[in-house]
């Protein structure tokens, strides 16, 4: 079990990596590899809907596509070649003149790339069990080599994400640093749908929503964008106990951390995974229009020792209370589902309503599998920022939640491992330092 705590914790940096290309380009809080791979499993599952697509496949891709950044510094295509031209301010300009280097510049640059990723990728999985260890590794290099329809097809559904951010920092870059993110799409695939949606795109943020010609692209253009918020929005716990903004996960990073962990822990479930990904896809989506909401944030009075003993002790509250307070929460949080999803195709919308409802009531095993599985990422997060000095409030909380909450004896037996783990290892919060502290 050991195992699996040192790779999701190694996973956790992809939550404070910021993407490269961005950074490259001046880009003011550029979005985190694991924000990232959060909207390409999103586009993984709206796209995979159409026939013949395995969607489980594909979440599983997304889920690995940029793991390597976990342990390297750089997976944008532009920093090697960069460095062999010496043209560092040329990206910022003209990117796409900066791959017009000569055919084995390039495969020179890229066969040196692809070792120094796959021995990040190898060094974070070693340890794994077989099973996990070998497939992680078997769809990381699919997707490398583009070797499956599906590895294509997620390669081009990662460069749509792109695409739509690129545009979404049109305030912060040119017109001319824009073009060829949505001209690269033409390059790499013939799929109609996926064009169609990139012509789209190009409507959508030169002449607004209204003069997309393709109205069923302009709603899902739209609830792609609502959910590309979720990257920058704040988990709110954390600031209240003391956290940094800027060191603070997003609710994006915290989404795609369990997903990843679902798909791990339940690899000795029988259960319906798509749905599990799924689920764990959307349980805080409706966070873009009620934003984070805690337990405690009507006790929370801007006081530090008043909130300081709330954040340590996390009041009990009388059963009548919490029902009261649930169902004003639901109210809520329904309301916002609702904006979100009123302009999706029905099958869609339908789907991310029982969905969110399956995970909100527990009432499937996939449903209260995810519910825990979220508890136990949240854990491994305090775990994290405390270790780091971030978070200053005990954790007592959190592990007496889990024992009240866990059912599944796959996941008592891994918390009750992270438990020993923790307590064993206390000395040694220098495996949680992380690539800033380092440099």
């Amino acid at each position: 079990m050991e195992a699996f705590i040192r790779f999701f914790i190694d996973v956790n940096k992809l939550k404070f990596t910021k993407r490269p290309g961005w950074v490259l380009r001046g880009i003011k809080n550029p979005e985190s590899v694991a924000s990232h791979a959060f909207r390409v499993l999103v586009l993984a599952w709206v796209f995979g809907l159409s026939p013949n697509r395995n969607i489980k496949r594909l979440l599983k891709l997304a889920l690995v596509h940029s793991l390597s950044a976990a342990y390297i510094e750089y997976i944008s295509p532009y920093e090697k070649l960069l460095k062999v031209r010496g043209k560092q301010e040329l990206i910022k300009k003209y990117p796409a003149l900066v791959l017009r280097g000569s055919k084995e510049q390039k495969e020179k640059i890229a066969a040196r790339r692809f070792h120094e990723e796959e021995t990040a990728v190898r060094k974070l999985i070693h340890g794994l069990p077989e099973p996990q260890k070998n497939e992680i590794y078997s769809l990381w290099l699919d997707f490398q080599h583009k070797s499956s329809h599906g590895a294509k097809f997620l390669k081009t559904l990662d460069r749509v994400e792109n695409s739509i951010q690129a545009i979404e920092y049109r305030g912060q870059l040119s017109r001319e640093v824009i073009y060829p993110f949505l001209s690269q799409i033409d390059e790499i695939t013939d799929n109609k749908r996926i064009l169609g949606f990139a012509k789209s795109i190009e409507e959508f943020f030169t002449k607004g929503r209204n003069k997309v010609r393709n109205k069923k692209n302009a709603a899902m253009l739209e609830f792609l964008c609502e959910l590309g918020k979720l990257k920058q929005i704040k988990r709110i716990g954390w600031i209240y106990g003391g956290a940094e903004e800027e060191k603070t996960e997003s609710i994006a990073d915290h989404s795609f951390r369990v997903a990843l962990m679902c798909w791990v822990l339940a690899a000795r479930r029988r259960m319906d995974l798509e749905k599990v990904l799924k689920m764990a896809i959307v349980h805080d989506i409706v966070i873009i229009f009620t934003g984070d909401i805690t337990p405690f944030d009507d006790l929370i009075s801007g006081d530090p020792k008043k909130d300081k003993k709330i954040l340590e002790e996390w009041p009990t509250r009388s059963k009548k209370e919490k029902e009261r307070l649930t169902v004003k929460r639901r109210y809520k949080e329904r309301e916002a589902l609702d904006k979100l999803l009123k302009d999706l195709p029905a099958k869609l919308r339908d789907e991310i309503l029982s969905l969110w409802f399956e995970y909100e009531e527990g009432f499937s095993k996939e449903g209260r599998f995810v519910r825990q599985v979220d508890r136990i990422e949240k854990l491994l997060q305090a775990i994290e920022y405390k270790a780091k000095g971030i978070y200053k409030p005990k954790l007592d909380p959190y592990w007496a939640q889990l024992k009240l909450l866990l059912d599944d004896p796959i996941l008592i037996e891994f918390v009750e491992n992270i438990d020993k783990w923790y307590f064993s290892q206390r000395k040694g919060a220098s495996m949680f330092v992380d690539k800033e502290a380092q440099s």
